[in-house]
């Protein structure tokens, strides 16, 4: 039976896979740290927003200062840290890659769930849709390049994505406890997501001030179609995908499986860039999408 966290982690991933594309499209015209700084800022007033209309305080005075902690620290490695150095390797290496890299992502997150959340571990019937997921995007990885980018580029990208994910993975599973915890109110989980986002918000510009060449930064924002491309990668990408990620990984009990279901976003990201990037598509890579959502819908369903 279908239940809301699958429904808004699939979302999640649908948004997110049509944000990467835009990204991808802008990352040769503009700075990959200037989108992250933007989309942080035009998400963040989305989120401002969204919590004057329901009603809902930025600060929870029931939050511990402990928790306050790990949100920071959650924010700083997830909407900070990762989210810039993601869309500075997706500028690296092409959006197929980076999707098929990041499906690693549920690997080192069911690792260090066994390691912090031992309650999580996966059964047999979830762990062989865990690996046929994994075999799939193994194949995917293997297969002959078509659209060959020097090495260095290619190490320098994807070791740069590896970064990302291992970022991502910690700053999600040190929180998970308390999105149990708060699973009742999602109102609170709002919450959290928007501090998270505040956080990042003040990283990604902090990394701003360090770039040399600023005027250039601001001569690239003159383009209006690249304006219009921010607004919506931004409003889709970060608004409307954190939102239901953080959802997802809420109402999902164990979080490899969350993660599981965050990676379909492979298949979209693939048909999406292969349709407006015209970056090449194989048969390969379809059959190995195929499996991977077998994968998932045999963790979630049996």
């Amino acid at each position: 039976m279908i239940v809301p966290g699958e429904i808004f982690s699939l979302l999640a991933a649908i948004f997110w896979s049509i944000a990467v594309v835009i990204f991808k499209s802008l990352s040769d015209k503009i700075s990959p740290f200037l989108i992250n700084a933007l989309k942080n800022t035009i998400a963040l007033i989305c989120f401002l927003l969204l919590l004057f209309f329901l009603n809902i305080p930025f600060w929870n005075e029931n939050f511990t200062r402990i928790e306050y902690i790990k949100f920071l620290i959650s924010g700083f490695l997830g909407m900070g840290i990762a989210d810039a150095v993601f869309i500075y390797a997706l500028s690296l290496v092409g959006a197929s890659r980076i999707a098929i890299l990041n499906c690693l992502e549920p690997v080192v997150i069911y690792l260090l769930t066994l390691i912090f959340l031992s309650n999580m571990a996966l059964n047999t019937i979830e762990a062989i849709g865990f690996l046929i997921v994994i075999i799939s995007v193994l194949v995917i990885s293997y297969e002959k390049e078509l659209n060959e980018i020097s090495n260095k580029n290619k190490i320098k990208g994807l070791s740069l994505q590896f970064i990302a994910i291992i970022c991502s993975s910690v700053a999600m599973v040190m929180i998970k406890d308390n999105l149990n915890s708060y699973q009742s109110n999602s109102y609170i989980i709002i919450q959290i997501a928007v501090f998270r986002l505040f956080v990042g918000f003040i990283i990604s510009w902090l990394i701003i001030l360090f770039i040399r060449n600023k005027k250039v930064l601001i001569q690239s924002m003159k383009n209006k179609s690249i304006i219009i491309k921010i607004f919506t990668s931004s409003f889709v990408g970060t608004f409307m995908a954190l939102t239901c990620w953080i959802l997802g990984q809420t109402y999902i009990q164990k979080l490899a499986l969350a993660s599981i279901i965050g990676q379909t976003s492979l298949i979209f990201i693939m048909f999406l860039s292969w349709f407006f990037l015209k970056e090449k598509i194989t048969l390969t890579r379809i059959v190995a999408s195929i499996f991977a959502l077998f994968g998932v819908f045999l963790s979630n369903y049996f």
